[in-house]
């Protein structure tokens, strides 16, 4: 479980992340959006600084940003998301900052984050266990990471009913449960997969739950006098680095 993982497919850019972005922006897709970012950052104390890890079209960061008591960042692989992301953002009026940049080797100092949310994403990285290291590692002490995924144990009729729920138009429904039942299920991890590569990660426990086709997991991040002892199997230089005065990459057209 802790190698590296095969990619699938390269990163979403150009006309099939503006395609996803569609689908996923319509308005009732919006307004879960909105209760989910209440619903995530529930307890948490103004002024927290939040994470989001692969947001795509940047919806998800939009509406926590919305809520007036955060700062937040959202950190992702395809250039083209940064750009929706940040237009869609401004459009709506909304404070956030997206910038281009991978999972595994985020470009942040360590103990930045109050809590980290990683949706629907987790599947597709090529380095799950660094991926899990890199949000351990830029987590502030007492700090949490959310993932929400596809569960790979998720049965044909629970992905039929959770495309029904998305509202989809007839054709973007076919190819939405295709895509899910096939690649993407099999892409997925199980319960007990999860469960062992957090064993081996940084975070050591956490906690996970099912819910229709989706997993859940939580994890915390040991306050100082909590840690335990932990190497890691890689080392990276952005743990003892100087802070970035690296600019945002340029929007492409």
């Amino acid at each position: 479980m802790s190698g590296k993982r095969f990619k699938l497919v390269p990163e979403m850019e150009g006309r099939v992340a503006r395609w996803y972005a569609r689908q996923r922006g319509t308005a009732s897709q919006i307004e879960a959006w909105r209760r989910q970012a209440s619903e995530l950052t529930d307890g948490l104390p103004n002024g927290a600084t939040v994470l989001e890890v692969a947001p795509g079209p940047g919806y998800l960061a939009s509406e926590i940003a919305r809520l007036g008591r955060f700062k937040v960042i959202g950190l992702d692989v395809s250039r083209t998301f940064v750009d929706i992301a940040s237009a869609h953002a401004r459009e709506n009026g909304v404070d956030v900052e997206f910038r281009h940049g991978d999972v595994a080797r985020m470009p942040f100092e360590s103990g930045c984050f109050d809590l980290i949310i990683c949706q629907a994403a987790f599947k597709n990285f090529a380095e799950p266990l660094r991926a899990l290291d890199e949000m351990h590692r830029v987590l502030r002490a007492g700090g949490t990471a959310i993932i929400e995924d596809l569960n790979r144990d998720a049965s044909n009729a629970e992905i039929d009913q959770g495309v029904r729920g998305q509202r989809l138009s007839g054709f973007n429904a076919f190819l939405t449960r295709f895509v899910l039942r096939t690649m993407l299920r099999r892409r997925a991890y199980t319960p007990a997969q999860l469960r062992d590569l957090v064993r081996e990660s940084a975070f050591r426990t956490g906690d996970i739950r099912t819910q229709g086709i989706g997993v859940e997991v939580r994890l915390k991040k040991a306050g100082v006098n909590e840690a335990l002892p932990y190497i890691p199997r890689w080392h990276h230089p952005a743990a003892t680095r100087q802070p970035s005065t690296a600019a945002r990459p340029a929007a492409e057209s």
